[in-house]
């Protein structure tokens, strides 16, 4: 960018206010001023000395308030002559912000131009400026809130099969495990796979239930299943067999504790008639 371009003001011309050596301007830093004499730079302007730091400093006023409410720093600092530190003193008196329009319009102008683009495009994909970034940042933790604010801004995101799989790769050459992945399975856990109701492994273990029934299904474990006892007598005894056909079927069922249809089985298989009675 040439100077010419880079110094260029967007809302000038600015005067200097009518005023004689001596004479009395209000300041907008330290009020009510006498004018000691007038600068040689591109545009004039009226100065005066400041008693507590003994040196000279431009009166703000007039037209150069607006200067610095509007133009960009370096342009303020070719057309009055003045430098960094009394620019950022101006902008903190009148509360202008660090970017204003005019600093807007000079970044503007200098990223258009297409040799500074691809400085910029080559600077970015520099090896070793990433290097130099990752120096500076490694072993550095980060503050809470930039934490918190990257969580919120990934939050139901989904991240891409790439980033996944680097990610993946990285918890398996540190020997780590996601948080979502949970505790790793131990060979207890996977004993107890099976052999009780996936809620009850899951309450003995501390895991969701959809996690064991998951786990169950990759070592190919069969579920468990809950079987009831047998009903009726598993071995009739010969003194209960004698009974049979000497009352009804129900009757006997009750003395025995057992279920009509173990009797009507029992008494079925031995060839024994009912009661008639």
């Amino acid at each position: 960018m040439q100077d010419h371009e880079r110094v260029k003001l967007i809302a000038g011309p600015y005067r200097m206010p009518r005023c004689r050596i001596g004479g009395v301007l209000r300041c907008a830093r330290y009020g009510k001023v006498i004018v000691r004499g007038i600068t040689d730079a591109p545009i004039p302007w009226p100065y005066t000395w400041v008693t507590k730091y003994r040196h000279p400093t431009l009166i703000l006023c007039g037209d150069l308030a607006r200067a610095v409410r509007t133009e960009s720093g370096v342009a303020i600092k070719h057309h009055f002559g003045v430098g960094d530190y009394l620019i950022w003193q101006w902008r903190k008196a009148l509360g202008v912000e660090i970017t204003n329009d005019g600093t807007s319009a000079l970044r503007s102008r200098w990223g258009q131009e297409e040799d500074t683009i691809a400085q910029l495009k080559e600077a970015r994909r520099s090896p070793k400026r990433a290097a130099k970034i990752a120096a500076a940042r490694r072993g550095k933790p980060r503050p809470r809130h930039v934490i918190e604010a990257m969580r919120r801004a990934n939050l139901g995101r989904k991240a891409s099969a790439s980033a996944r799989a680097k990610m993946s790769a990285a918890h398996k050459r540190r020997g780590t495990r996601p948080p979502a992945a949970g505790p790793a399975w131990s060979a207890e856990d996977d004993a107890l796979l099976g052999t009780m109701l996936d809620r009850e492994v899951s309450r003995r273990i501390g895991r969701s239930e959809r996690a064991v029934v998951d786990r169950r299904r990759v070592l190919g474990v069969a579920p468990f299943t809950k079987r009831s006892a047998p009903r009726g007598h598993a071995n009739w005894s010969p003194a209960q067999d004698r009974l049979l056909g000497t009352m009804p079927d129900v009757e006997l069922a009750r003395k025995l504790r057992c279920s009509p249809m173990s009797v009507f089985y029992r008494r079925r298989k031995l060839g024994i008639t009912r009661y008639r009675g």
